[in-house]
Formats: structure tokens, sequence, C-alpha cells
């Protein structure tokens, strides 16, 4: 005979709701700072618009240097592109030109 007294059922509920509670509480809050929560998915979506702004300027970098090598093309070389590449490479530089260093 199972004899079952009254706190006994109290506590197993109180227990029952107590895990219960718990077990939501955890995943609420792995839903928010979890590796996959919206914390994690903000601060993601703030680091694709930094890449893409990054990538925007290396895109534009890139079409610069694909147009100076246009203008060096064997079919139509810019003599001022001519000029200035070949006093670069081979260090004649007079003393009244004025020499810009990009870094």
């Amino acid at each position: 005979m199972i004899v079952r007294t009254k706190w006994r059922v109290v506590a197993a509920q109180v227990v029952l709701w107590l895990v219960a509670a718990g077990a939501v509480t955890y995943f609420s809050q792995q839903a928010y700072v979890g590796d996959h929560g919206l914390v994690a998915s903000r601060a993601m979506e703030a680091e694709i618009a930094q890449l893409e702004a990054r990538l925007s300027g290396i895109k534009a970098e890139r079409a610069a240097v694909e147009h100076r090598i246009d203008l060096l093309s064997t079919e139509r070389i810019d003599p001022d592109l001519l000029d200035e590449q070949s006093r670069g490479d081979l260090g004649w530089i007079s003393p009244n030109d004025r020499v810009l260093q990009r870094e």
C-alpha cells in the first residue's frame, strides 16, 4: 500500500516547478547571450558591416590599380605615367622634382 502524504505531493510539485523554471531560465539566457544568441548576432552584424566597408575600399583600390595597369598596356602607353614609373624605379630624380611618397 502506497501512502502519499500531502507534504510529499506539494514537495514533488514544487520541485517540478523549480526544475521547469530553471530550464526556462537557462534556455532564455542562452538565447540572449549564448554563442548563437541575440548579442552574438548583433556583434556579427556589426562585424559584417565593417568588413563590407573594408571590401568596398579594397575594390576601389583595385579599380585604381587596374586603371594604372591599363594606362601602361602595350596598346597605348601614357607617356607621363611611363616617365613617372621609370624615374621611380631607376631612382633618377632631378633637383627640381617634388617627390611624394605613399605608404
